[in-house]
């Protein structure tokens, strides 16, 4: 008797009937790869430690004196960066049953809405925020688009998509 092959796909610990758990994954997992990648290039560009990362993200709220606020900042700029990255997997899955070309280029319209995420944060987000502004950096922008399309965008496509098409609706 042969045994029936099934192809292993990375996002396969996603599969779910439920779209909360879709959602809860596709938040968490963009988030997560999303942060290791903030943490990565603001050490690079700044020396930020990781706590530090998470203290600047609270600054968006609390203002630059965030940055001393200890371990409450720290757990205040992980909770807004998951409100985020929650906020875009919410977007995404509602639109994907909207819009037939979400459906037919996963990839290329997961690339697009994290180009999107990082325009609506830079243009819109951070300046109606209270982060301290600084000059505009080319190297720390393009870094920062290609990290969004890839990192946070991409997963929530593919997790999305995945959910879809188990549960065709």
């Amino acid at each position: 008797m042969m045994k029936e092959h099934t192809q292993k796909s990375l996002f396969d610990f996603t599969k779910s009937s439920s779209a909360t758990k879709t959602i809860l994954w596709s938040g968490l997992i963009a988030g997560i790869l999303d942060a290791i990648a903030g943490v990565i290039v603001y050490f690079i560009f700044f020396k930020f430690s990781p706590f530090q990362v998470l203290q600047f993200i609270a600054t968006g709220i609390h203002g630059p004196e965030a940055m001393n606020g200890g371990i409450p900042m720290i757990i205040a700029g992980t909770i807004y960066h998951f409100i985020i990255a929650y906020a875009c997997a919410i977007v995404y899955f509602f639109l994907y049953p909207r819009l037939a070309i979400l459906r037919n280029k996963i990839a290329v319209m997961g690339l697009l809405f994290g180009l999107g995420i990082w325009l609506v944060m830079n243009l819109l987000v951070l300046p109606l925020s209270n982060i301290p502004k600084g000059p505009f950096d080319m190297n720390l922008a393009i870094i920062g688009i290609i990290w969004h399309m890839t990192l946070v965008g991409l997963p929530i496509a593919i997790i999305t998509s995945k959910y879809f098409s188990n549960n065709r609706n």
